[in-house]
């Protein structure tokens, strides 16, 4: 073969033992967590997604991750790169990192000769880096390489420390840098000095040697004394510049590639400079320059030049602190709130209105008939240091709802909490026996009425900018029970205008809710014969019918500020049973 002066300025050739139709055999190697902290000392890339257990468990990976270059750095063991007494030298390795690497995972090193240049006698090899137990692309790329004769400069002593260990004396660490995306502009800066003993090139070459699988042991043996190690070691510390210096501690490595113009040596001071190319605030991809130089003489032509690709993650969030949790959230946010709460002269309504006001809520009792009920409840309320009153209103009429949310308003200033609980009956008839007008009764006084309400309190909750209405809704619209026709037809506009409303109005901070019980045990379901009520209750899985305190409960959590997030949601009261199972 032809020997040529390449740009390291010695002359290279393609060995006569090389052939283009040569097998490369594949590496098989394992990450432990020793090697991961053996890479992590030696080139200085101590970034927490690779150091730190806690850090890396609350990133998008939920574990610590290898380095993207540590498997790179097994490539030196490459059969190919093997050539009795020649030296391999890098001058061109690319590569992307297409899946995390974990500690423990066991991966195989593929390369594949892909071009000979007879001309520049340079060689790429292609290479992917598989997980073994999956069969997954971990990392793919490619590596450029000459070959020269070897002389005294190309060769490492077979030991300066025999010590089975690593003495791990590697480039020393810069601070890890923690910049966010929106930290970083183009043309920003960063770098770092380094040099690097003899000791350190053996540390390195010990990382492979003690990574490697049983089978591929003796690869490790030629590897040290054939290819040239300062370059490659070079190229690793683009890892620290990217997990370490901008942008640090947020940052995944993606891509890279380096070009060698000349080789480096031991016991020589350079400085790795990085320069912000390019950001991508769609994607959070930064871009960085990466440049090799002798630390003291910065004029002179570089000796590696490249470019990193980095995702920039956003930093794990931050969990509330127990006294911002005090402060903002422990309170139920309805002291001083006022609810009006529609056919609460009884059952489902008198018990919500009741329990509202035990946490300081003004409870507007509604009532079409039961006035002497309504007052009931209301002074009940009252004289347990509660505030309610009675406002008689025929829902399904627009002109007596205004007039009872203007009264309201008068006397207590806003309506905070609207309940739409008025209902006609629950006496079953057969469909035969149906008129529409019986259904349209229904409709009336469910779904106008609540509309009617909602029609009259909504531009008062829009002014105040917040609000919560529930609608008492029904499992029979899931599981209709044999001739409920007209009252599930009811129920069931009023799931749609629930739906309805929690879009539209979601935006302004108003939010639309149904609690949905099962069978409760009030008036409106006293002609039910007692064995067919206890019937219901041995086919409930909690062994129960609900009671209206336990409504009352879920309208309490809907009608809270603890519910601020939640809208266009049922509540389910059944005890687990009907429509889950």
């Amino acid at each position: 073969m032809v020997k040529k002066m390449n740009i390291f300025d010695f002359p290279t050739e393609i060995p006569d033992s090389f052939s283009n139709k040569m097998d490369i055999h594949p590496v098989h190697f394992a990450i432990t967590k020793k090697l991961l902290e053996r890479f992590s000392e030696i080139t200085g890339d101590k970034s927490l997604l690779h150091v730190s257990e806690d850090f890396a468990r609350r990133s998008i990976y939920r574990q610590q991750v290898a380095h993207g270059m540590l498997p790179v750095a097994f490539i030196s063991l490459l059969d190919i790169f093997h050539l009795k007494g020649y030296a391999c030298i890098v001058h061109q390795l690319k590569c992307q990192f297409v899946e995390p690497v974990f500690i423990g995972d066991e991966l195989t090193l593929h390369g594949r000769l892909a071009e000979t240049d007879e001309e520049t006698n340079l060689i790429r090899v292609a290479f992917t880096v598989t997980k073994r137990m999956s069969g997954i692309e971990a990392v793919n790329g490619s590596i450029q390489v000459c070959f020269a004769h070897q002389s005294p400069g190309f060769i490492f002593p077979e030991s300066v420390d025999d010590r089975d260990g690593l003495s791990c004396k590697g480039v020393g660490s810069p601070k890890v840098m923690e910049l966010l995306l929106e930290d970083i502009i183009v043309d920003d800066t960063d770098g770092f000095p380094f040099d690097f003993s003899r000791q350190t090139l053996i540390d390195f070459q010990k990382i492979t040697a003690k990574g490697v699988l049983t089978e591929d042991q003796h690869k490790t043996e030629v590897a040290e004394h054939t290819f040239y190690l300062p370059d490659l070691f070079a190229i690793m510390l683009f890892s620290t510049s990217v997990g370490v210096c901008i942008p640090g501690k947020y940052a995944t490595f993606l891509a890279f590639e380096a070009n060698v113009h000349r080789h480096l040596t031991i016991d020589t001071p350079y400085f790795l400079h990085g320069k912000i190319s390019h950001i991508s605030k769609a994607t959070r991809i930064i871009k960085k320059n990466i440049t090799i130089t002798d630390k003291d003489s910065l004029q002179e032509r570089p000796l590696v030049t490249g470019n990193v690709h980095i995702l920039v993650n956003e930093p794990p969030v931050t969990m509330p602190k127990i006294n911002e949790l005090r402060k903002t959230s422990l309170d139920y946010g309805l002291n001083g709130k006022v609810a009006l709460i529609t056919g609460a002269s009884g059952g489902i309504g008198e018990t919500i209105a009741k329990f509202l006001s035990l946490y300081g809520v003004k409870a507007v009792v509604n009532f079409f008939r039961g006035k002497n009920d309504a007052l009931r409840v209301v002074e009940e309320i009252n004289s347990e240091n509660g505030q309610a009153i009675a406002v008689q209103a025929d829902v399904t009429s627009s002109g007596q709802v205004t007039e009872m949310v203007n009264e309201v308003v008068a006397q207590f200033g806003a309506i905070d909490i609207l309940v739409n609980n008025a209902v006609g009956d629950f006496k079953p008839i057969p469909f035969s026996r149906l008129i529409w007008e019986d259904i349209q009764k229904d409709i009336d006084i469910v779904v106008k009425g609540a509309f009617n309400c909602c029609k009259e309190v909504l531009p008062h909750m829009l002014k105040k900018g917040r609000g919560k209405i529930i609608n008492i809704g029904t499992v029979a619209t899931n599981a209709p029970p044999a001739n409920q026709v007209k009252y599930v037809i009811s129920k069931s506009g009023l799931v749609g205008l629930t739906r309805s409303l929690s879009v539209e109005f979601a935006a302004k901070n108003i939010q639309v809710n149904m609690v949905v019980p099962s069978f409760v045990e009030t008036d409106l379901v006293s002609h039910i014969p007692g064995v067919y009520r206890e019937k219901i209750a041995k086919d409930t899985p909690m062994g129960r019918n609900a009671s209206p305190a336990d409504v009352a409960q879920a309208v309490l959590f809907l009608a809270s500020s603890y519910s601020s997030f939640t809208t266009g949601q049922k509540i389910l009261v059944t005890g687990g049973g009907t429509p889950y199972t």
